[in-house]
């Protein structure tokens, strides 16, 4: 909507606030749920998209017992408000490139168990070499969107031969290995070691509910297992099979900080880490110098677990 046309139909031009809160309502579906990532309160949203709502003259949403759903008006203004926040995200990284400075923040995304056992001791080799950068982990199990700038850089895990997506990112291989069956004495002890590690028929399992190379693998071998825990973390899945909770599979490299997990088959899946990021952001001396400081870090390291 331009302001010529906001002026001949009355209508007040939204804030990119305004458009920020129309669009995570639509993605949330409640006013809740939007709360958080804005910053707000759900009394503050609500009396937000009322404000918003009066200055158009008609209602975005239906409020439902089941959430808030567009109408068809709201309908109507989705496209244009995605289309706003598309140029927004393409202004924030063509200014992002004229940061000339090695000094700064640099947002990481990756998993807890990575971020513990691998990416720690990188990024203390990296601070050696730049030390105004300062680094900001976000710790997710739920892949970060680049493309919205929700991270920098992101540390993301595919099948051995399977690229990250989207396409339009840059990736790099950062390190591969193998993920196997464990288990700690206490449980085996306990109920014995599996037959066939591919099938668990009969054992405690712990699952861990992110995505990972190896969950193909895992929803046959574990079809007549009992879940006994399901985690959105792999350090908490690494954690409970490390107290005996149940067998799960985890990436070599969890033998690092567990030590107490015992593998009880061959390779079940190879995992590959990758580092990735938004092509644009290449061209920012102080993420470009971070990227490559990992690659470096990981390549002079050798290949290490995953």
């Amino acid at each position: 909507m331009n302001e010529g046309y906001a002026k001949m139909h009355g209508v007040n031009m939204p804030s990119w606030d305004d458009v920020r809160l129309f669009l995570a309502l639509n993605r949330a579906g409640s006013l809740s749920a939007a709360a958080k990532p804005l910053g707000l309160t759900q009394p503050t949203c609500g009396r937000r998209l009322a404000a918003l709502e009066a200055s158009f003259g008609f209602r975005l949403f239906d409020r439902t017992p089941t959430g808030l759903h567009l109408t068809a008006e709201g309908t109507e203004m989705l496209e244009a408000a995605q289309q706003m926040e598309r140029a927004a995200e393409a202004l924030a990284i063509k200014a992002s490139r004229r940061d000339r400075k090695l000094d700064g923040l640099v947002r990481i995304a990756t998993n807890d168990l990575f971020a513990c056992t691998e990416l720690a001791g990188a990024l203390a080799k990296l601070r050696v070499r730049y030390p105004g950068i300062c680094i900001e982990l976000v710790i997710s199990n739920v892949e970060t969107d680049l493309l919205k700038r929700e991270a920098d850089l992101a540390i993301r895990f595919r099948p051995e031969g399977v690229l990250p997506t989207p396409q339009q990112l840059v990736a790099k291989r950062l390190s591969g290995g193998p993920l196997l069956l464990y288990g700690a004495p206490s449980y085996l002890e306990k109920r014995g070691a599996p037959k066939d590690p591919t099938d668990l028929a009969g054992h405690d399992v712990v699952v861990f509910a992110g995505r990972h190379p190896a969950v193909a693998w895992c929803e046959k071998a574990f079809r007549n297992a009992r879940p006994v825990l399901t985690a959105p973390s792999m350090q908490v899945a690494a954690a409970a099979i490390a107290a005996g909770v149940g067998l799960g599979v985890l990436p070599r490299r969890a033998e690092r900080q567990f030590p107490l997990i015992r593998p009880l088959s061959a390779e079940v899946a190879n995992g590959v880490a990758w580092l990735v990021l938004h092509p644009e952001l290449r061209r920012v001396p102080r993420i470009r110098a971070v990227a490559d400081g990992i690659v470096q870090v990981f390549e002079s390291d050798g290949d290490p677990h995953p």
